[in-house]
């Protein structure tokens, strides 16, 4: 082979691998918002050819859209960048879907519109929205008349049709309005999973991922601080909804009710749930009796919670509760396998334990009920209680650190990529090491049971990563 044909294969080697280092950095660039809304160019709308959100501006058309009657029905999007909102009093955040709240041309928010009615069926967010596990910071929120949040209202009015609004990481910011939360302030047939909120938010109806309403929320978690009347960690109020598999580690304060998941339940239920962040009621006893409790506040006509703990610190002026604060029908309301510290003390459901009880391998095994759903803090990272395994792993991304596990599920063989590694030790979901391998990057798998196990990956740099697979 002649040196020029040489030199021009390894050229055209070189413009490939710096067109593919230009795409990878490009996608990994966080999109700023300056306040301006652009057209999205990519995508059918469809389930398979979703609408792609590539920048914060096409966000920000969205919820113009929407705002604008734009009918969202049966539509696919997916955001496929990190969003930073930039939110500001002077740049604030108009949440997708505003009810029956105008929407000028020039994009601003005027209050609820000249002769609405007080159906506005089209003012709501109707699609679905896959956030890609992509974060959204710097979200600044002051609805004064409610419907707040990233999404403010998102609905679906057609039988046998529910919204979905999926893997959206609102990592920071500011939020409030009556009925506000981080992801969705108020939700009717919606579902919501694998969200995330780190927003601080207040009102009078608070929820770190939805304020009222939803028809299921799972794998979510809230780590922000929530203040209001009505707090609950996951959800404000909710009606016939059920909540899996979700946590809140942020601090509730509320002037009536607070929950640790949910602030007022009504048929109702909860299940793999807990709650580590503090939750206080205290309020004025001559107008409302206050009502806090570790996963609940107040139950209304009936409600069940399963297979969840709470270990967060509750403080209240009146009904306090170390799981759940009042309940309007005890006889209907029912906790199965649930548990609270034995240093807790108030009007009691539940099962008590001591924390060194809680921590525990066989308390994983307790909450498990032959499922895999929990697993052992063997990391620390939930200061040594059981943890949610697709929950607490999914919130954290080690893009940042360019490390790629695959194929997940796996059958026989797992590889690493973007880190050399040095050792990795293999953990059931009883945090118990099944194995340990040192200075590879593939591992053999294949005579393992199938289940879901958590990797503990150390680099040669001293780096710690944690991952789950599962094995098929």
């Amino acid at each position: 082979m002649s040196n020029h044909l040489t030199m021009n294969k390894m050229k055209k080697f070189y413009i490939i691998m710096m067109l593919l280092l230009v795409g990878i950095m490009a996608e990994a660039q966080t999109s700023v918002w300056d306040g301006s809304r652009k057209l999205w160019t990519r995508g059918s709308g469809t389930e398979g050819d979703p609408y792609l959100i590539e920048t914060a501006a096409q966000l920000a058309f969205l919820s113009y859209m929407v705002n604008k009657d734009y009918d969202t029905q049966g539509l696919y999007f997916r955001l496929t960048t990190d969003i930073d909102l930039n939110g500001s009093e002077d740049q604030p955040w108009i949440p997708i879907g505003l009810y029956n709240r105008g929407f000028d041309e020039d994009g601003c928010d005027r209050g609820v519109a000249n002769n609405a009615s007080y159906y506005a069926p089209r003012t709501m967010f109707r699609g679905c929205f896959d956030g890609g596990g992509h974060r959204i910071s710097n979200i600044y929120v002051d609805n004064e008349g409610g419907y707040a949040g990233l999404f403010g209202y998102a609905d679906s009015w057609v039988a046998g049709d529910t919204v979905v609004i999926e893997n959206v990481f609102v990592t920071n910011g500011y939020i409030k309005g009556d009925e506000s939360g981080g992801i969705v302030g108020h939700g009717g047939i919606v579902i919501i999973s694998g969200c995330r909120n780190g927003a601080d938010i207040e009102g009078n109806s608070v929820g770190g991922i939805m304020g009222v309403g939803g028809k299921m929320v799972s794998n979510c978690s809230n780590v922000g601080r929530l203040t209001g009347t009505e707090v609950g960690g996951i959800i404000g109020g909710m009606s016939g909804a059920e909540i899996t598999e979700c946590f809140n580690e942020g601090d509730i304060v509320a002037s009536r009710i607070a929950g640790g998941i949910i602030c007022r339940s009504r048929h109702g239920s909860l299940g793999n749930c807990y709650n580590i962040g503090a939750v206080a009621a205290v309020g004025d006893t001559s107008t409302y009796y206050p009502a806090a409790g570790g996963l609940l506040g107040i139950v209304a006509i009936r409600s069940e919670a399963k297979n969840s703990y709470s270990v967060g610190e509750i403080i209240g002026n009146h009904h306090v509760g170390c799981l759940l604060g009042f309940a309007s029908q005890p006889e209907n309301t029912t906790f199965e396998n649930c548990y609270y510290l034995n240093v807790c003390s108030g009007d009691e459901y539940g099962i008590p334990k001591s924390a060194e009880e809680m921590r525990e391998e066989v308390f994983v095994d307790v909450l498990n009920q032959g499922s895999g759903v929990w697993g052992f803090d063997a990391n620390n990272v939930n200061d040594g209680f059981p943890i949610l395994v697709r929950t607490d792993l999914s919130v954290e991304s080690n893009e940042e650190q360019q490390l790629m596990v695959f194929p997940n599920p796996v059958k026989d063989m797992v590889s690493i990529e973007g880190r050399n590694v040095a050792e990795i030790e293999v953990y059931n979901v009883l945090g118990a090491k099944v194995k340990s391998f040192t200075n590879t990057n593939r591992i053999n798998v294949e005579d393992m049971p199938k289940g879901v196990y958590l990797l503990r990956i150390a680099d040669s740099e001293g780096n710690s990563f944690l991952e789950k697979t599962i094995k098929e």
